[in-house]
């Protein structure tokens, strides 16, 4: 990616400081890695109390997150008083950012005794999708999105030779905003189920929206690109850490037994598409938005699937069983065998074969594209809106 600017902001006041958009991009990275290390605890270990390690790191990370957005509207009324990078609310003054994870925090706040509740009424290791879980994904993506609006806000106001360094951190929060979205999705998102129309719809109903925002705000040459490329990146040095963290399971059935945590596989190639957004909004920027969304979502559809296809082939049947793709590691709950080599949901729909030519999930492609174009609308306005924040 490239640092250039595709054009200058139209203001150069900084109003927010820097130090503190830092802080609230790092605290929304320290939520999604305690997710995903959640995630990688609860294939390995199971639930056991409500002070896991990874626990911890995600409701400190709030905490620390909206303490220091309570400090800066604080700051914002009574002290500077500077109205022209903040709204009001309840007669206090703050980014709109500030606001966003000041919510976030509670509704994770709120969901820590719900959860506990919850695991305690029905289970200690449920299913993902729960009441508490759904707040405590709320609470996570208000924190998150808040700093995105923070870093939009910071790039849209910046001085000239502040704005590669405001626009990297938007790319960053977008980033972490996207692997909160591949965390949400990774039931659909094996290897093994890469072949299937589920897949690919489910990605393009969701990450079209992001990476169109993203293109559309960023001042980077690449934003969508920059973003991915955080997101990917994450993904993959979590994946490198956690088997090096020594652990055992406690929750019976135990099938497969571990001695250390489940590492997630490796992260779907969500960069090529990415980047092929990137270029084909930069080329059609002046046409009519529609069209402009069913290019990006059908680039999307193709540059994922060109890109994902043959690497959950070399997933599921070839060499990745290694430190590096981790495609030999299964969940303690789970009681091995063959079908770890094949494509689940296609086989059970192609009379036994493991993995049915690509033109049997050409409609799935076309439901895909669909849901893509839509997304892409979505995100184009939503990117519209990010590139005038500057409150």
């Amino acid at each position: 990616m490239s640092g250039t600017i595709t054009h200058a902001p139209a203001r150069a006041a900084p109003a927010i400081p820097t130090w503190f958009i830092g802080t609230i991009v790092a605290c929304a990275a320290g939520i999604v890695v305690g997710l995903l290390w959640d995630i990688s605890w609860h294939m390995t270990v199971g639930r056991d109390t409500i002070w896991t390690p990874p626990h911890v790191l995600e409701y400190v990370s709030a905490i620390c997150a909206g303490l220091a957005c309570g400090y800066i509207v604080l700051h914002t009324t009574f002290v500077r008083g500077d109205d022209s990078a903040s709204v009001h609310f309840w007669g206090f003054r703050g980014p709109i950012g500030a606001w966003i994870t000041i919510w976030g925090t509670f509704a994770m706040l709120a969901s820590a005794p719900f959860d506990d509740w919850w695991h305690n009424a029905y289970g200690l290791d449920v299913k993902i999708v729960s009441p508490p879980h759904m707040v405590l994904f709320w609470g996570m993506l208000g924190i998150v999105v808040g700093a995105l609006a923070l870093t939009a806000s910071a790039q849209n106001r910046s001085a000239k030779r502040d704005t590669v360094r405001d626009a990297w951190l938007y790319a960053c929060a977008g980033g972490v905003v996207a692997f909160i979205f591949a965390c949400g999705t990774i039931e659909y998102s094996w290897p093994n189920e890469q072949h299937s129309p589920v897949f690919y719809v489910v990605w393009a109903g969701v990450f079209p929206l992001l990476l169109a925002g993203y293109s559309r705000a960023g001042r980077l040459t690449y934003p969508a690109t920059a973003a991915a490329l955080v997101c990917m990146l994450l993904w993959l040095a979590i994946g490198q850490i956690l088997p090096h963290v020594s652990a055992v399971p406690r929750l019976a059935p135990i099938w497969n037994p571990r001695t250390y945590l489940w590492p997630p596989y490796f992260p779907v190639l969500l960069v090529i598409p990415a980047f092929g957004m990137d270029l084909v909004r930069r080329r059609l920027s002046g046409v009519d938005p529609w069209l402009l969304s069913l290019a990006l979502g059908a680039t999307f559809v193709v540059l994922l699937c060109a890109a994902q296809w043959p690497m959950a082939t070399f997933m599921v049947h070839g060499n990745s069983h290694n430190w590096l793709f981790h495609g030999h590691e299964w969940p303690y709950s789970t009681r091995l065998g063959p079908w770890e080599h094949r494509f689940w949901p296609t086989e059970r729909v192609s009379a036994g074969v493991d993995d049915p030519p690509f033109v049997s999930i050409v409609p799935g492609l076309m439901i895909a594209t669909a849901a893509g174009t839509i997304a892409s609308r979505v995100g184009l306005a939503w990117g519209g809106w990010m590139s005038r924040v500057r409150r």
